[in-house]
């Protein structure tokens, strides 16, 4: 009878496995915002986004073979958030808003970026308009396991709130907003 070596087979067996089991659960996460601090504490969802490789078509007299792009493309990023009662959190990203689109006057931008460059002496004009954003996962026992992390957040739409008073049950407004980014980062801790 053959008696294999038992260090062996374990070692094998162990160098295969993945050193962890534990599950990513969707409710184990923390948000923030740099420039937003009401809105970071009432974060409900959060998503990571889509991130997709452009490629080419090479024709050829048969098929047309797909060859490898160049340029990255991130997906929007999309918060909701539970709406304070005095809406300050909703007015954080409102007032965003509104400043990056100046619907009444040219200084509506510049006003904001004031206001901010008070609050954040090191901001410049263009650097003002944004904010970095941090999206961080937490392992199964709540502590930080992953960041990702947003560089040059901006918002691009608020959704609508829908005022009822027929509903028969009370539901909080939750808020949905939707940035764009120049890129996130992945930071493994």
């Amino acid at each position: 009878m053959y008696t294999s070596n038992l260090s062996v087979l374990t070692s094998n067996w162990t160098r295969d496995r993945p050193s962890t089991v534990n599950f990513l659960r969707p409710n184990s996460f923390l948000f923030n915002i740099k420039d937003l601090p009401n809105t970071n504490f009432t974060c409900q969802s959060a998503n990571l986004p889509a991130l997709n490789l452009g490629f080419a078509n090479q024709p050829t007299p048969f098929v047309d073979l797909p060859r490898i792009g160049d340029k990255l493309n991130f997906g929007e990023f999309t918060i909701r958030f539970i709406i304070t009662e005095d809406m300050g959190n909703y007015m954080e990203i409102f007032k965003w808003l509104i400043a990056l689109g100046f619907p009444y006057d040219y200084t509506q931008f510049g006003s904001f970026i004031n206001v901010r460059r008070d609050l954040f002496p090191f901001k410049t004009t263009e650097s003002g308009a944004y904010s970095d954003g941090t999206l961080t996962i937490l392992n199964s026992s709540n502590l930080p396991q992953t960041r990702i992390i947003f560089k040059d957040l901006f918002p691009i739409s608020l959704e609508s709130l829908d005022f009822d008073v027929t509903g028969a049950t009370l539901e909080y407004f939750t808020a949905i907003a939707s940035f764009k980014y120049k890129f996130f980062d992945v930071e493994v801790l």
